[in-house]
């Protein structure tokens, strides 16, 4: 088995996510959340908030626009949220956030997910997955797409579930 650059990128996300929450904590206890309603509420309420999270999508229920999303989006996401982009660069909140905020992108530019599935939930961190079609424009304005596989991160704090990261690995064609 090859073993690629997105591959590699893809396991120190999963390992900064646990480690980054861990710290000085007893090992994590898999979440009481069974293969019945109960994890089918949550995918739903996990899929919920990362439809918010993308609020600069066109096509999303929770639809803003983008100066507002972005301001959203630094009050919404945890504090030590971060980003793993398809290059494989690591961005903090206050790096994505002060990039958003200089960028001026055209209409249509950004993320388009789908396929999000729960994959596991230790107490009050979970990992999900979606696919994602992301639109971005490059310096020069040209817009390019891309599909990518997320791992969506989320903590939950005071009762609510918040994005707490995400590894975007690119599908190869």
């Amino acid at each position: 088995m090859k073993i690629t650059f997105a591959t590699r990128g893809l396991f120190v996300a999963i390992l900064l996510a646990i480690s980054s929450l861990a710290g000085g904590q007893e090992p994590a206890k898999k979440a009481s959340v069974s293969k019945g309603e109960d994890r089918a509420t949550l995918e739903k309420e996990l899929w919920d908030a990362d439809q918010q999270w993308l609020c600069s999508s066109g096509a999303g229920p929770y639809h803003k626009d983008y100066k507002e999303c972005i301001e959203f989006r630094n009050q919404y996401w945890t504090n030590q949220f971060f980003e793993i982009s398809p290059e494989g660069q690591v961005q903090s909140k206050a790096q994505m956030i002060a990039a958003q905020r200089a960028a001026h992108p055209s209409p249509g530019v950004g993320p388009y997910p789908d396929d999000f599935k729960l994959m596991a939930v230790y107490e009050s961190f979970a990992l999900a997955t979606d696919h994602t079609r992301l639109k971005r424009q490059s310096a020069d304005g040209k817009i390019s797409e891309i599909e990518v596989r997320v791992l969506r991160m989320f903590e939950k704090e005071n009762g609510k579930w918040r994005p707490a990261g995400a590894a975007l690995v690119p599908i190869g064609k």
